[in-house]
């Protein structure tokens, strides 16, 4: 409840300093686009068992741009990568499907270069394959940096974007019952965008 009240009031102060907000800077954004995947920490603490072989994600999203440098925006990403076990691939695939909200910052300029920062928070429910009936849903916080090229005189954007999850993975069975160390996975990823003005 407590990172619930975080975000809410995150979002809250975001929009007090937008101020007023002129009719030509609002507008909904949508993207979806893949990349690279993987964990940078281990998953126990003797160092035994892993995420750090890289996979893939893909994924897209929806922001409501509300001021010129302020948008709030809702994300869905599929993961999938192997579980490692003393630097070994173990042939077990796991899927995350991570759904999260954060507050972006962006800085359009006049090349249509527009870089931007975000942080958030949401959940992830990750999925052994293969199994059925054993999936788990954990809270986590987002935080990511990326730059979008709105080509001129369009609402077509092309984006390149690294992004990272936070979270716990604690209670999990099968394959990988017993860890729980905090996790951090990052993924890297391009895709296009386009920008409805309202």
């Amino acid at each position: 409840m407590s990172s619930t009240r975080s975000i809410f009031a995150t979002v809250a102060t975001a929009l007090a300093l937008a101020g007023p907000v002129a009719a030509q800077d609002r507008a909904v954004h949508l993207f979806a686009g893949g990349g690279g995947y993987n964990a940078l920490t281990n998953l126990n603490d003797a160092g035994s068992a892993d995420f750090k072989k890289v996979g893939y994600t893909a994924g897209g999203g929806v922001g409501v741009q509300l001021h010129r440098f302020v948008t709030l925006r809702g994300d869905f990403h599929f993961a999938r990568n192997q579980f490692r076990v003393n630097q070994q691939e173990t042939g077990e695939d796991v899927n995350r499907f991570f759904y999260d909200a954060a507050v972006q910052l962006q800085y359009p300029t006049s090349s249509g270069l527009e870089p931007y920062v975000f942080a958030g928070g949401g959940a992830v429910t990750i999925h052994q394959i293969g199994t059925s009936g054993q999936d788990k849903t954990k809270g986590t916080g987002t935080f990511g940096l990326g730059l979008n090229y709105t080509v001129p005189a369009s609402g077509v954007g092309i984006f390149i974007e690294g992004k990272s999850w936070l979270y716990k993975p604690t209670n999990l069975t099968g394959a990988l019952a017993g860890v729980d160390k905090l996790q951090y996975e990052v993924a890297w990823a391009g895709g296009l965008s386009y920008r409805f003005p309202f």
